[in-house]
């Protein structure tokens, strides 16, 4: 289950005469990739809030058996906490926001810490998968270790089993440019569930706050009262989960669905409703 935060921008105004200032909705989301839908949404004050608001959505949802993921901001040691008390397990990054944190994962995951991962030798595990975008070709490389006792401060973290690292390598002609991106995990090594977790991580922006934007066009609501419009979002992300679901039979594009049934709507509803029941 992925855990992150959308902003409906038109639903902002600028302070004038006879206003004052008034903020974007902001909404946090839980995404099921099992189930292909948002299943979970709380409203915030502001992205910053996101942070106090992981435990109350995390009551909204069962988490025990199920991995959490959710991005830096909220990576904090109450939150990977609220996660264990429910019993469930997290795989989240860690960045500067974690300061000490960070710079211990940087000076640890080495060239030569690396090589000895890749051996895969005890306590360590190691995948390496190869992609082709357009001109350019892509290598990630997914360590994951359980040798973490050597960190000071690892009874604060509550449940950590793990630590690992994704290298992505991107080679375009002869330019080459190299990422790393740090996690922590309550999971022992299981280099595949690792990899899956921080893959499928971008299907709450892929699949569907983007989607949000695109095929309902969100962003350019321009609705002020903040109920209605959490009200409308949820509405459409019920929408998205139906169409999902009957994308099968259509064979058509998400926005070309909804203009299809629109051709002839008395019709096609009843066979839309039909899909969805079988």
């Amino acid at each position: 289950m992925n855990i992150d935060g959308k902003t409906d921008n038109g639903s902002s105004r600028n302070e004038n005469d006879i206003r004052a200032k008034v903020k974007s909705l902001n909404v946090l989301n839980v995404y099921s990739n099992n189930l292909g839908m948002c299943i979970a949404s709380e409203m915030i004050e502001d992205k910053t809030n996101e942070i106090p608001t992981i435990p109350k959505i995390l009551d909204k949802i069962t988490v025990k058996g199920n991995i959490i993921t959710w991005d830096a901001l909220n990576t904090q040691k109450e939150n990977v906490k609220s996660v264990i008390q429910r019993k469930g397990d997290y795989v989240v990054p860690i960045k500067q926001n974690q300061g000490t944190f960070y710079n211990d994962l940087t000076l640890y995951f080495n060239e030569t810490q690396l090589d000895i991962i890749r051996a895969c030798g005890p306590h360590n595990t190691y995948l390496k998968t190869l992609e082709k975008s357009h001109s350019s070709i892509i290598t990630y490389e997914y360590f994951q270790t359980e040798d973490i006792s050597w960190y000071f401060n690892l009874k604060d973290w509550r449940g950590v089993k793990s630590f690992g690292l994704v290298k992505k390598t991107t080679q375009k002609g002869k330019n080459k440019s190299v990422e790393y991106r740090y996690y922590i995990s309550s999971m022992y090594n299981d280099i595949d569930t690792f990899s899956k977790a921080i893959r499928q991580h971008w299907n709450v922006e892929n699949k569907l706050h983007w989607h949000l934007d695109f095929t309902f066009k969100q962003d350019e609501n321009s609705t002020m009262d903040k109920n209605a419009l959490l009200n409308l979002q949820i509405l459409k992300k019920l929408a998205l989960a139906f169409l999902n679901d009957v994308k099968r039979v259509y064979d058509r594009s998400l926005k070309r669905i909804r203009f299809w049934i629109s051709l002839d709507y008395e019709n096609e509803i009843l066979r839309f409703f039909n899909i969805l029941a079988h």
